[in-house]
């Protein structure tokens, strides 16, 4: 029996040694395929208040430069007026309540527009007067010269362009705010 025992003892000594001697390092295995996905979770706990934002200017809309075409007036010398540019965001409470800004630029290459109602002025004198009318529905502008001549915006801005930008109301502008700073901040697109 005293053989049996030694037997055992060494057997499970020998079992011992082999399991220290085993260890974990080698080469990684191949990774698995990714399982299905699981059931979305509850949702969180609703966050704190954001601060409150910019005033928006979601209803702010504007046109793409429209060419002018003038035509002279025969009845006043000088005095020209556009084709009509019509649109239906001049509605009667934009008129009463709301804002349209009409800016013209000399030609498609200038980046420099000018707000209207413009005054052409050369050593003191105004020159031309160029005025928008706006109207539900549409808008025109009339070029009038202030002093008899022959020159009238049709000669001075033959390849004149508008655009208009129509403010709802509740949106603040401040006065003497530059084309830039307003397309900046109504973000619109040149």
């Amino acid at each position: 029996m005293k053989k049996n025992s030694i037997s055992a003892i060494l057997l499970t000594m020998a079992f011992a040694l082999t399991l220290a001697a085993c260890t974990k390092t080698g080469p990684a295995g191949a990774t698995g395929a990714t399982g299905p996905t699981g059931p979305t979770g509850p949702g969180g706990a609703q966050g704190p208040q954001g601060a409150k934002g910019d005033t928006g200017v979601t209803n702010v809309q504007y046109s793409q430069w429209v060419d002018i075409q003038w035509t002279k007036s025969n009845t006043v010398p000088g005095a020209c007026f556009s084709n009509t540019v019509n649109t239906p965001y001049i509605t009667d409470q934009i008129m009463d309540s709301g804002l349209v800004l009409v800016y013209m630029r000399p030609d498609s290459a200038t980046n420099s527009p000018f707000e209207l109602p413009y005054n052409v002025i050369s050593n003191l004198t105004t020159l031309l007067i160029i005025q928008p009318v706006i109207m539900t529905g549409n808008i025109t502008v009339y070029g009038l010269q202030p002093s008899i001549g022959t020159l009238g915006a049709a000669d001075i801005y033959p390849n004149a362009q508008i655009r208009y930008i129509i403010v709802p109301p509740g949106v603040a502008i401040p006065g003497n705010i530059s084309y830039e700073k307003i397309c900046q901040r109504l973000h619109i697109v040149n």
